[in-house]
């Protein structure tokens, strides 16, 4: 067996565990791995875990009951060490550090946000930011539709159209949304979705980022849908180099 990590808490944390469980077919009960003033909340596993829908709820409920009771710097999913001994020692050399970065955490969750554009008002919104790309298009429907040549190159030019659009909106987006953040994160590429981002929102200040995202869809109408998820535990921000 392995040990599992799910997340590092300070040692007055409450790391009240009773109902939860862990990752796994048959989940071994979660115990604290202490790691100077530091705890490290685990699981044993097989070595061979795999992902599996269960297993990354289990792994999100953990960590999302872990930080309604206090500042939790949260593992992603997958993250074993051999044993409890390998943990406390690799923790506790970095304590100081994982200290402030949960100082740094207190009270903020992640929102992540998603964002992509409804495809026929996207390509009404290009055509009409772009004079010679609609002449073309009702020159090409005058001629029945053109011929191959034309219609590559129409196509093209629609598509660095629309390239340059998604950056334009994105940035607008993103950054009137980071306005009511503390920090945000670029995700990875989503198909469908021009934007992927988290952002690291003080709790209390909550209502008034779910204000921002309302205004955003207002505004947007048709042209945009925008999609959320959270407040989660905030794996994008566990990288000190830029606030400690």
């Amino acid at each position: 067996m392995s040990t599992y990590l799910y997340g590092i808490v300070s040692d007055s944390h409450p790391k009240e565990l009773a109902g939860l469980r862990g990752i796994g077919k048959r989940p071994a009960p979660l115990r604290k791995v202490a790691a100077g003033d530091l705890a490290v909340v685990v699981s044993d596993v097989p070595a061979d875990i795999r992902a599996k829908r269960r297993d990354l709820l289990a792994h999100e409920t953990v960590l999302e009951a872990l930080c309604d009771q206090g500042p939790t710097l949260p593992m992603r999913f997958g993250v074993i060490a051999d044993d409890d001994q390998s943990i406390a020692q690799e923790v506790s050399a970095e304590q100081e550090r994982y200290q402030r970065l949960l100082s740094y955490l207190n009270g903020r969750v992640e929102i992540n946000v998603k964002v992509k554009h409804n495809d026929e008002a996207l390509l009404r919104a290009v055509l009409a930011d772009h004079e010679s790309l609609t002449r073309m298009n009702e020159d090409l429907r005058r001629q029945g539709g053109g011929d191959h040549d034309d219609r590559v190159r129409f196509g093209e030019m629609v598509a660095r159209a629309v390239d340059e659009r998604e950056q334009r909106d994105a940035v607008k987006i993103i950054s009137g949304l980071a306005a009511h953040a503390i920090r945000e994160s670029a995700g990875t590429g989503v198909s469908g979705y021009f934007v992927n981002h988290s952002f690291l929102v003080d709790r209390e200040y909550l209502p008034e980022f779910s204000s921002a995202v309302q205004e955003l869809r207002e505004s947007a109408g048709e042209y945009v849908e925008v999609r959320t998820r959270g407040p989660l535990p905030p794996y994008s921000f566990t990288d000190t180099a830029d606030v400690i």
